[in-house]
């Protein structure tokens, strides 16, 4: 216990840890190098000038004070004075926040909210698989995974077991994207029946569904696969921070996007939500295998994903694989629900026409549409920022640019003054001479000397 207590003591001097009285937020340096693997860490890397950073302050406070109570411990790092520190955990952004484990590191890809870090935290400390030992804790856990989904083995849960086998090593590798339990087929309410056991049968949406394995064969692969098109639910809201995570699902999304700002389109936007919403829980059959349907409130990622700036409603068919995408050209709020089926199937069967794309007038044009992006994003958050930025090297080029197309030429001159003087000369009338000559009187006409 002594050991224990000396070692922990030792930790904090060592790292020169200053730990915040309100926050809990230890401030690390590159010792944390040498002692992440002690025990469970959940650290954010920021740089001091990243606005991001700033914003995200406040809420990882608040995170800290939740977990106060467990073992993990929260810190930050600041990659600006420690970039080796950054560098070795590849941290290429900021903020980046990881869960530390042992030897598992994660990162944390959803939303900077205190909801979605306390629930990435409690996924990335595992374990990987999650017991339920009665029905009191299967229901339980539907209560807690009410608007998400989760996945159940029921079988005998032995490494041996070639079902059980395949399912925890997926579970391990998709640990922070979702929760995995396994238990026996006693802990499933009577209405739930299960074609065979060992299966795997994900929850969501207040449903039931079974894996069937191709052709009878269970792999790793078509579990994993499997898993990924099953692990979000029909119609969820998504934001731009997550978005990245559910196209990692393999189909195409359809985005339905409304802008809460507009309050004039709110009765359009509620229209088409009804309409894509009926399609994603109603109409599965028919568009479950190819389509993931989600609802977004704000206009800035499909603004992104078009390089455009549109005001919602409006639906966007996007295609992870290929980066190509669908814009009705019909405006939206006009569509009927049958000619919103025929659209989908119709850009699933290559009918409509395909935008995007990764070309080089594509990664053209996005360099032009981030600059505007930026060069927009600074006159908003500050006027003055604005005018020191790109007013005042406006004008001084302005300035430069005026002074040399207006600058009088001058022209070369002779190589040689004598040259000059004879050229002179030569056209000069007889009795005239050149006027800078001080040698010879100027010749006046009408007083010329007579003999």
């Amino acid at each position: 216990m002594a050991l224990s207590m000396q070692k922990t003591i030792l930790t904090a001097i060592v790292f020169g840890l200053v730990c915040d009285v309100s926050g809990h937020v230890l401030e690390l340096d590159e010792r944390f190098l040498e002692v992440y693997k002690e025990s469970p860490w959940l650290v954010e890397f920021y740089a001091p000038w990243c606005g991001h950073c700033k914003k995200l302050e406040p809420t990882f406070h608040q995170v800290s004070i939740s977990l106060r109570n467990t073992p993990v411990k929260v810190g930050k790092l600041d990659c600006t004075r420690f970039s080796s520190v950054a560098s070795e955990f590849g941290v290429k952004g900021f903020p980046t926040i990881k869960f530390f484990n042992g030897e598992n590191i994660y990162t944390h890809k959803g939303d900077r909210s205190k909801e979605d870090i306390l629930e990435f935290v409690n996924r990335a400390k595992g374990p990987a698989v999650r017991n339920l030992a009665s029905k009191g804790k299967f229901d339980e856990a539907k209560r807690q995974h009410k608007d998400s989904a989760f996945f159940l083995f029921l079988g005998k849960q032995d490494p041996v077991d070639d079902m059980f086998s395949k399912y925890s090593n997926v579970a391990e590798q998709m640990l922070i994207q979702s929760y995995f339990y396994a238990g026996s087929s006693s802990v499933l309410p009577s209405g739930v029946k299960p074609t065979t056991i060992p299966t795997v049968l994900a929850f969501k949406d207040q449903e039931m569904v079974e894996y069937k394995a191709p052709e009878g064969i269970v792999t790793m692969s078509s579990l994993q696969e499997w898993i990924n098109s099953e692990r979000f639910p029909a119609f969820p809201l998504v934001t731009g921070a997550n978005i990245n995570d559910i196209a990692e699902s393999g189909k195409i999304l359809v985005m339905m996007v409304m802008n809460d700002e507009d309050t004039e389109s709110k009765t359009h936007s509620e229209r088409l939500k009804e309409m894509v919403k009926l399609l994603a829980t109603e109409h599965k059959d028919r568009f479950h295998s190819g389509f993931q349907f989600l609802w977004m409130s704000d206009m800035e990622t499909v603004n992104s994903i078009a390089m455009s700036f549109m005001k919602g409603p409006t639906l966007m068919l996007l295609n992870p694989t290929t980066h190509y995408y669908y814009i009705p050209s019909k405006p939206v709020q006009d569509f009927t629900i049958q000619q919103l089926m025929q659209y989908l199937e119709d850009v699933r069967d290559e009918k409509e026409q395909a935008l995007g794309g990764t070309g080089f007038f594509q990664r053209l044009k996005r360099v032009f549409y981030d600059l505007i992006v930026m060069v927009v994003g600074v006159w908003q958050s500050s006027r003055w920022l604005f005018l020191l930025m790109f007013g005042l090297p406006t004008t001084v080029i302005s300035v430069v640019c005026y002074s040399l197309c207006c600058m009088d030429t001058v022209d070369d001159l002779p190589e040689s003054e004598d040259e000059q003087s004879d050229e002179e000369h030569e056209l000069l009338p007889q009795g005239q001479v050149q006027s800078g000559d001080t040698d010879q009187p100027k010749a006046v006409p009408g007083h010329e000397k007579s003999e």
